[in-house]
């Protein structure tokens, strides 16, 4: 049962996921760059909710070769989820040169991090440990827009990064609404996909705004 709920939950948050960026994809406005690695980052969090809940739902029990590669697929995934995060980031703080070097550096890390997943660990914890700095660098360039515009929208995405970091925390530490019928995977889906909903509304407001760097 605690296996069919994750999957089920996942699979939700797949499809809220791609409502977003489906959504994003038709919004008006100034900010495109970011527009695009906002979509990209709500395209690559529904896709790795989709691999995840189909392990969940069907292949975690299984010692072959697919659910091995699928569950490797989720993981290397969710690093691409971290790049776009690191670019979301870049986007808000620096101008083209810098935010283009800050993009590439990412990018690089991205592919390392591929390459330690496929050949060496795959555990969710080094998707976890990868994706920390990558929020931690998006809340403090929310933070600065923050500071520099005070609008709502930027301060409700940081709250929505606090609930994916308390998520996070969630999944790590094991805590669960029901030990059964609703386990720690469960309840960091459900956490997360508020998180989740309070960031894409944020993101509306940045790919409606036209970008001005903080600093070069």
């Amino acid at each position: 049962m605690g296996e069919l709920v994750v999957s089920l939950t996942d699979y939700l948050l797949a499809a809220e996921c791609a409502i977003f960026a489906w959504m994003l994809l038709r919004v008006d406005g100034g900010g495109q760059e970011i527009r695009q690695f906002f979509v990209a980052f709500f395209v690559f969090s529904a896709l790795a909710s989709l691999t995840g809940g189909t392990y969940h739902g069907f292949l975690s029990n299984l010692s072959s070769t697919q659910a091995a590669v699928l569950w490797m697929a989720t993981v290397v995934v969710l690093g691409a989820v971290a790049f776009s995060v690191w670019s979301i980031g870049a986007c808000l703080l620096f101008a083209p040169p810098t935010r283009g070097r800050v993009i590439k550096v990412a990018l690089v890390e991205f592919l390392i991090y591929s390459i330690y997943v496929v050949a060496i660990d795959r555990h969710f914890w080094v998707a976890i440990a990868n994706y920390i700095p990558a929020t931690i660098f998006l809340g403090m360039a929310f933070l600065s827009n923050y500071r520099r515009h005070r609008k709502v929208p930027i301060l409700i995405g940081l709250f929505g990064l606090g609930a994916t970091g308390m998520a996070a925390a969630i999944q790590r530490l094991g805590v669960s609404a029901h030990p059964i019928y609703f386990n720690h995977n469960a309840t960091y889906h459900l956490v997360q996909a508020i998180g989740l909903f309070l960031i894409f509304y944020a993101s509306i407001f940045f790919a409606r705004t036209p970008r001005r760097a903080t600093r070069d």
